[in-house]
């Protein structure tokens, strides 16, 4: 997968510090990526990418601001993830209204770029593939979805049990829910989601996986049924 990364700032050195924060971050990851540069809102709608991922946008340009830009890229882009920055930060609740993914405040240092930039690009690839890329141990791992049995919090953790191997993620489980959103997984308790396809058996308010036995919630067993026969095509009785 390509990352396409906007860029629109009003002061040449913001745009050359920024961009080579970007691209030390994206290379040390081996992913392919091409950055685009605007020096004003009103370039950046004027010739805005056909594919644009993430945009860095800042909000104190002249002519046309940053959230009035933001605001005409939303009446068309209702996908690309916006990283506002700025030198202030009273604009925080106008971001809501073009649901804007960050705040970053200047100056920008690598750090701060290095951090929501992985968490943007994490959120980005999760979405758009039938695998979790989760960050552990500083490594990232990509996670069939298929293998993964079920996942269960653990104090602020989430823990991702494989057949084989186990792996623990900073993660909460309202994230995870929203993440596989439309795939075939049911969160069962408030502690546990299931790969529906892993189920084995369902035995009063138990379920078993691979001889793993997770609970089920009272007022979720029913729901959990139907989903197996929605999804999977068989009959509960």
């Amino acid at each position: 997968m390509g990352l396409h990364i906007g860029i629109c700032e009003d002061d040449l050195i913001h745009i050359k510090i920024l961009k080579n924060h970007i691209e030390e971050v994206i290379k040390s990851k081996n992913l392919p990526f091409e950055i685009y540069e605007f020096k004003s809102g009103e370039e950046l709608i004027k010739n805005y990418p056909k594919y644009l991922d993430i945009l860095f946008l800042d909000i104190q340009m002249e002519g046309l601001t940053g959230m009035d830009t933001a605001r005409r890229i939303r009446e068309f882009d209702n996908n690309v993830e916006i990283l506002f920055t700025t030198s202030l930060n009273e604009y925080v609740y106008e971001g809501y209204e073009v649901r804007a993914y960050r705040y970053l405040l200047k100056p920008l240092t690598y750090e701060v770029i290095e951090r929501h930039l992985n968490e943007c690009i994490l959120n980005i690839l999760e979405k758009s593939k039938n695998f979790l890329i989760i960050n552990n141990k500083n490594k990232l791992i990509k996670i069939m979805l298929d293998d993964v049995l079920y996942m269960e919090t653990e104090g602020r953790e989430l823990v991702i049990h494989k057949i084989t191997d186990v792996y623990k993620v900073k993660m909460s489980m309202r994230k995870l829910e929203k993440l596989l959103q439309g795939k075939k997984f049911f969160r069962c308790h408030n502690s546990f989601m299931v790969n529906l396809d892993k189920i084995e058996c369902i035995d009063k308010n138990i379920v078993y996986i691979n001889k793993d036995q997770i609970p089920v919630s009272k007022h979720r067993i029913q729901s959990l049924k139907k989903e197996l026969t929605n999804i999977l095509g068989a009959i509960i009785c």
